[in-house]
């Protein structure tokens, strides 16, 4: 028996796919629609990369970069007038990612089955997300899908950007962290205990600093198996903890509250809120229909819950500057430079300065915090690490004298 890749609605009204084994396609179809199933696309189900990305695509990511190369590039295929089948096709071919390639075979059934290429990539959420779908969707109606494929492009493009720049900012740290913790690690449970028997064995008078490492290292190789489970049930509990609402509730409030870092959250949650918003607005799309995407992109509940708050206000005829005032999230520049956008028509131009601004005030809060970090942490490192050679490094003495 073949096995076929259903898509079709549900006697309920769902939109529902998978995967179904069967003589022939007729037989499928006819045997769903007695079911009372309105078949929207039954082909062939394909091996490898593809096969893999239908059963588990939250396993497989695609890369930023791929998304806006494809972007870019499909852009300029729909300019020059290459039919847009004809284009993935080329761009499918040229890609190296193996989800990549799956999720664009589907899009490509897709729009030969008559879907439009906003419905064809929206069954892709892990690819494209909704914010990508409604700017397409909204560049459909108004006949400018080359000009919005550039400007999601660059949206990405400064989204991903901002996130590597953070993620760099913290490589420093964590990895001289934990050789300092690996360093430590080897000298209280390889070395010291190597030197605890001679010690014995002479009387040697240790000072406090040794004897603290003694224990905790008697303690670790008394209890290493109770240490290990405590630490991955502590991992495992705040792991389970965060994911859970609340978790995320508390993380969402306390990272604002993080000195140094607290700052660069909140501007990073402010510039994806505001960039989001300028790019759909300047693709045209309406704010009352882009409000949405932008509140889930800011990410952060506490600014999610406000700007919740701000969409009940704007439905009611209240503008979009006062509510957002009201918030107390935003600074007073920002509102002023949002009221004279809504006055003057340019609220896309506005949110666009403002979203610039914050990024640069990111990078250069990123540079500072890393200039406070590196000193702070050569003298927690150095005060840890020298703290266990002395403690290693003082009997010796106190072994000499005795010997002598």
């Amino acid at each position: 028996m073949a096995k076929f890749v259903v898509r079709a609605y549900s006697p309920r009204g769902s939109l529902e796919e998978r995967v179904v084994s069967g003589d022939t396609a007729g037989l499928i179809n006819r045997d769903l629609l007695e079911r009372g199933y309105r078949v929207v696309a039954l082909r062939p189900a394909k091996s490898g990369w593809r096969w893999l990305y239908r059963q588990m695509p939250t396993f497989f990511r695609v890369n930023t970069s791929d998304i806006v190369l494809f972007s870019r590039q499909l852009a300029t295929f729909l300019r020059v007038g290459v039919p847009i089948t004809d284009a993935i096709k080329l761009l499918r071919d040229g890609t190296k990612s193996g989800p990549f390639k799956a999720a664009l075979d589907d899009i490509n059934d897709d729009l030969d089955d008559g879907e439009s290429f906003s419905a064809a990539i929206s069954h892709h959420p892990t690819v494209f997300n909704q914010l990508y779908v409604d700017m397409i969707r909204a560049a459909e109606y108004s006949g400018s899908l080359d000009k919005v494929l550039v400007q999601v492009a660059t949206y990405l493009q400064r989204q991903d950007s901002a996130v590597k720049k953070l993620r760099s900012a913290m490589i420093y740290p964590a990895v001289i962290m934990t050789l300092a913790f690996a360093v430590c690690v080897v000298l209280v449970v390889v070395v010291l205990p190597n030197f605890v028997a001679l010690f014995k064995e002479y009387r040697a008078n240790l000072p406090l600093p040794t004897l603290i490492l003694i224990s905790i290292g008697a303690f670790s190789q008394a209890y290493r198996l109770e240490i290990v489970g405590a630490l991955v049930i502590t991992v495992a509990g705040a792991f389970f903890f965060f994911q859970s609402k609340p978790g995320r509730v508390f993380w969402d409030h306390a990272v604002l509250r993080l000195p140094v870092i607290g700052s660069i959250a909140q501007y990073s949650i402010i510039e994806r809120f505001m960039r989001t918003l300028a790019t759909m607005l300047n693709a045209g799309i309406p704010i009352s229909q882009t409000f949405d995407v932008a509140i889930a992109s800011a990410g952060n509940v506490r600014y999610r819950r406000g700007l919740e708050a701000v969409r009940k206000r704007m439905v009611t005829g209240d503008g979009f500057s006062e509510p957002l005032e009201a918030t107390g999230l935003f600074a007073p520049m920002m509102i002023r430079m949002v009221r004279v956008g809504e006055e003057t028509g340019t609220l896309d131009n506005s949110l666009e300065q403002i979203a610039d601004f914050l990024t640069e005030e990111m990078d250069y809060k990123v540079r500072n915090m890393i200039a406070l970090m590196e000193p702070a942490l050569i003298i927690a490192v150095g005060a840890a690490v020298g703290f266990v050679a002395i403690s290693v490094i003082m009997p010796m003495y106190g072994l000499l004298q005795s010997v002598k």
